[in-house]
This record gives structure tokens, C-alpha cells and sequence, in this order.
């Protein structure tokens, strides 16, 4: 989810701006809890910074849930990166937390990082879940693409 100088915080806000989709995924009703593997992929762009605060916004591609639409706001300290994430897919939305960090490179920034998924509204409500993620983004923090992993409850 903002003037940030060109330094090592750039790459990290991208990764983290990709990693908000890395869990986002659907969930039913709780009564019906079952555990799924997920994959998802997700595209993001910066659309504002304040500091080093960034929100990305982007689309999300999930093997459980298909697709949506991603807001991210994170937070960057160096190469680490925290923030929280908001992924609207038809018929509810999917919410959570994540965690990256970025290594750059000449051209791009390398990221890795874990995502939780702490809840949802809609036919998500009470999603809840875990993975891990790949993924590039450019040095100016303008951009990030990732693929993910993990398990998703609902």
C-alpha cells in the first residue's frame, strides 16, 4: 500500500508489495473449514509513498480463489519489509500481513518472504493461512511480480 531516495529500501517495498498477494486466496464459511494448497501470482505498481510507507496496487492470479485485485501498504526499515494487504476477489475479501526481504542486484532487487493470512469478508470470512514467495521488482520501486506457495484455511 510517499518520497522515498533511491537506496537499498526501494527493492524491499517492491517484494513487499508483491508478497501482499501471496496468500490472498478464498475462503468459505467457517463451518466448512477445509485446507488447500495455493499457489498465486500477482503483478503490482506503486500508486503512492509517504516516507517509507508505500502502497502498491496490482491484480492476483490464485489457484483456490482465481482472480482479484490487490492493495498493499508497506512499511520499509533497509532491506526488510513489513505491511498488510487487501485482496478483493468475487464475492468477498481476503486480508493479511507479510514480511520480505529484498537483495539487489545490478538491474533488479531478488525477494523472499512469508505471508499470513489473518481473515476475510464476504464467502471469505474467517480465512486463515500461511505460504512463502519468490519473486522481482525493479529498483525504483516502481514494480514487483511474485509467485507464491502455501495453504490456505477456509
Amino acid at each position: 500500500m510517499l518520497a522515498v531516495t533511491f537506496s537499498a529500501f526501494r527493492p524491499a517495498a517492491a517484494a513487499l508489495a508483491a508478497a501482499a498477494a501471496t496468500l490472498a486466496v478464498a475462503a468459505a464459511p467457517a463451518s466448512a473449514a477445509k485446507t488447500y494448497n495455493e499457489t498465486v501470482v500477482a503483478t503490482v505498481k506503486r500508486h503512492s509513498q509517504k516516507g517509507t510507507t508505500l502502497v502498491y496496487t496490482g491484480t492476483v492470479r490464485s489457484s483456490v480463489a482465481g482472480r482479484g485485485t490487490v492493495r498493499q501498504v508497506v512499511r520499509l526499515n533497509g532491506l526488510n519489509v513489513t505491511g498488510s494487504f487487501t485482496i478483493r476477489y468475487k464475492g468477498g475479501t481476503v486480508r493479511g500481513t507479510v514480511r520480505a526481504r529484498a537483495k539487489l542486484g545490478l538491474r533488479e532487487a531478488t525477494f523472499t518472504g512469508t505471508s499470513r493470512t489473518t481473515g476475510g469478508t464476504g464467502r471469505f470470512k474467517g480465512a486463515t493461512g500461511s505460504g512463502s514467495y519468490r519473486g522481482t521488482g525493479a529498483l525504483n520501486m516502481s514494480s514487483a511480480s511474485f509467485r507464491s506457495t502455501g495453504t490456505i484455511r477456509f
